[in-house]
């Protein structure tokens, strides 16, 4: 498991990242990838959309682009990364919680995301299987995940720092919380980094 891996760490880490988060992230996820992850969602305007760890709210600025901001409800752990995206889009329901035990009813969300969390979450089977839970039947779940290096020494040091899935493992996680018509998508910032990420969307049965 890789150190942030941990909740506790992960949280402390954000804390502080988050002041400079803003200018390192679209170096590694760009408009492009945040586009595919919705598109993958197939939301329309009247959706209620579920956002899982939405950071500094990159990707809830491109949710909110397709349904009216309260019609958005995005859960982070950190409370530091909950202010910044407050201040960037104010009608949009933020709660404080985690991707493994989400505060929600069966059934409550035409669509649920999550774009740059999965590495962090110490079990991301159980994430993936809240999201669905959470998710109406015929919504779809979308997860954005950063692929396995496949150099060995990158590999050793990045799954020493978070999670780094291959695609066949996001399948499987998909498969195993019951999701259907499962498709995904390799992709990258730069052409020379073409499949930094792979985005999977499952169909709630």
């Amino acid at each position: 498991m890789g150190i942030l891996e941990d909740k506790k760490r992960a949280r402390i880490f954000y804390r502080y990242f988050s002041k400079i988060y803003d200018y390192v992230n679209p170096i590694f996820y760009s408009e492009e990838m945040r586009r595919t992850v919705v598109d993958m969602a197939n939301i329309d305007g009247n959706s209620l959309v579920l956002e899982v760890g939405c950071g500094t709210g990159f990707t809830t600025e491109e949710i909110a682009r397709r349904v009216p901001e309260e019609n958005v409800v995005a859960v982070d752990l950190t409370p530091e990364q909950i202010v910044k995206a407050r201040a960037k889009l104010g009608k949009v329901n933020y709660i404080l919680g985690d991707a493994e035990n989400l505060p929600f009813e069966d059934d409550s969300f035409d669509a649920a995301i999550s774009a740059g969390s999965i590495e962090y979450w110490p079990n991301p089977q159980k994430g993936i299987e809240e999201m669905t839970r959470v998710t109406k039947s015929g919504g779809r779940v979308v997860i954005l995940a950063p692929r396995k290096p496949e150099n060995l020494i990158a590999r050793k040091f990045a799954e020493s720092i978070m999670l780094f899935p291959s695609t066949q493992q996001c399948v499987y996680w998909f498969m195993k919380a019951g999701l259907e018509n499962i498709r995904y998508v390799e992709m990258g910032p730069y052409r020379f980094w073409s499949k930094l990420v792979v985005i999977v969307s499952g169909k709630v049965p």
